[in-house]
């Protein structure tokens, strides 16, 4: 009666799951086609940094951007052109001559037409056109500033990816590696399952723990290939590439940040970091501006000559002309009013950047030491322990020398100790990249 039962429910809980099973088998086997079908490629940080900058699109706009800015200086030293005015008689109503051309005089030798010539040149007073190129010069620099911020996150995100991306790879081989294992166990336990010599909870359990271990890895799959994604977009590459990341494991585990200290990174910030840069560059495009507001309240300078054949009161007459404002109303008082306020509004906005600054780097400094200090006081020889006594494990199991309990139990401990270290390196890593990042400045070399 018992056996019946245990049979009766083992259908039942076959029957519930089952559609969860194609599910997940579905979703699996989706992931697989999808890696199968891309072209592998095994690629160093180097190679894939090097691609990343010469064919990331949104790295080569910035540039362009920079060189529009370059072409305002060009525009801003420029002079402006000078007017030219042409005065010409249309009709004589005393001759009735039409366009009456020059050179014709009267019976008197009085001029029987009229032309009058103008030429006039704008000159800027204060030094005016001194002032504007400073501040497109200053634009540029803004500009060029405003590059190397976006470089340095494409930078960052790049370098998180790749090795979020080595680091799964080498969970997913773990978990490939146990289900491989299992299912070769399962295949066993099926045989002994009919003969009748062990019972079907036990089949059932390492069926449970084998749908759980897909599971998990059909969710790494996804997770890798979203970090896939990510590093194609950002190196500009369309075609479905499955980058293979290669890196030197001792010397990823030499990297020290204990030889860094708190305030020399605080000062390489201060110097570095390109969006305190902007935020400093934006304050002299500010004051900048004041100074050539006050110098638009001096008015400017038009000079040109005249020639006038006949309208004034002595024939062929040559002038000198000037022309200026007087500034008796408007002294571009609103104008500077509003720049002093705007200085004063990106001051408080520098100091806020650098406040900012100040907790990015302390918060970074102590996630990478604690990261650091708790993976390297990590027993490394524990992993090849481990190993070794994995196989010795499954020989034991197979032997019925430990129970069905302290062969699962062993099996998840040793996946969640093998993911739970390669996640460690990944953090690691990752916050040890996150302080270059902070900085501004490679400050820890990657390899």
């Amino acid at each position: 009666m018992t056996q019946l039962s245990i049979v009766l429910t083992s259908h039942y809980y076959t029957r519930i799951t089952v559609k969860r099973i194609k599910n997940i088998v579905f979703l699996w086997l989706f992931c697989i086609k999808a890696f199968a079908s891309t072209d592998s490629l095994k690629i160093t940080l180097k190679d894939l940094e090097g691609i990343f900058l010469q064919k990331n699109a949104l790295l080569m706009a910035h540039k362009f951007d920079i060189e529009a800015n370059r072409a305002a200086i060009i525009q801003a030293r420029l002079w402006e052109n000078p007017t030219l005015t042409v005065e010409q008689m249309l009709y004589n109503n005393q001759t009735r001559r039409i366009l009456p051309v020059l050179g014709l005089n009267d019976v008197k030798g009085q001029p029987t037409t009229q032309q009058a010539i103008q030429v006039q040149q704008l000159f800027y007073l204060a030094g005016k056109r001194t002032k504007r190129t400073a501040m497109a010069e200053t634009s540029t620099h803004i500009a060029e500033d405003n590059y190397y911020d976006v470089l340095r996150g494409l930078k960052f995100e790049l370098r998180s990816n790749f090795y979020d991306l080595y680091y799964l790879q080498n969970i997913v081989r773990i978990y490939e590696e146990e289900i491989s294992s299992l299912e070769k166990t399962l295949a066993g336990m099926n045989t002994l399952l009919q003969k009748g010599i062990i019972p079907i909870k036990d089949i059932t359990r390492i069926r449970a723990l084998l749908f759980t271990l897909e599971t998990e890895q059909k969710d790494l799959r996804l997770e890798m290939l979203e970090k896939q994604v990510n590093l194609r977009t950002i190196t500009g590459t369309r075609n479905e590439v499955y980058f293979v990341p290669q890196t030197n494991r001792n010397a990823v585990d030499a990297l020290d940040v204990r030889s860094l200290t708190l305030d020399n990174l605080l000062a390489t910030a201060f110097e570095n970091r390109p969006d305190l840069k902007m935020q400093q560059s934006a304050l002299r495009l500010e004051e900048q501006n004041l100074i050539y507001q006050k110098a638009l309240k001096v008015p400017d300078l038009q000079a040109g000559l005249l020639y006038d054949r006949a309208s004034s009161s002595v024939p062929n007459y040559f002038a000198a002309t000037f022309q200026i404002n007087l500034p008796f109303f408007n002294k571009n008082q609103g104008n500077i009013k509003a720049a002093a306020y705007r200085v004063q509004s990106v001051q408080k906005m520098v100091t806020s950047q650098e406040d900012k600054i100040t907790g990015d780097i302390q918060l970074a400094y102590r996630r990478a030491l604690e990261t650091d200090e708790l993976y390297k006081g990590y027993d490394k020889s524990f992993m090849i322990d481990f190993d070794k006594l994995f196989d010795n494990v499954k020989l034991n199991f197979d032997k019925q020398i430990i129970s069905m309990l302290e062969f699962v139990d062993f099996y998840e401990s040793y996946k969640s100790s093998a993911v739970l270290m390669n996640r460690l390196q990944s953090d690691r890593v990752r916050a040890i990249e996150e302080i270059n990042f902070m900085v501004g400045k490679e400050v820890i070399g990657m390899p």
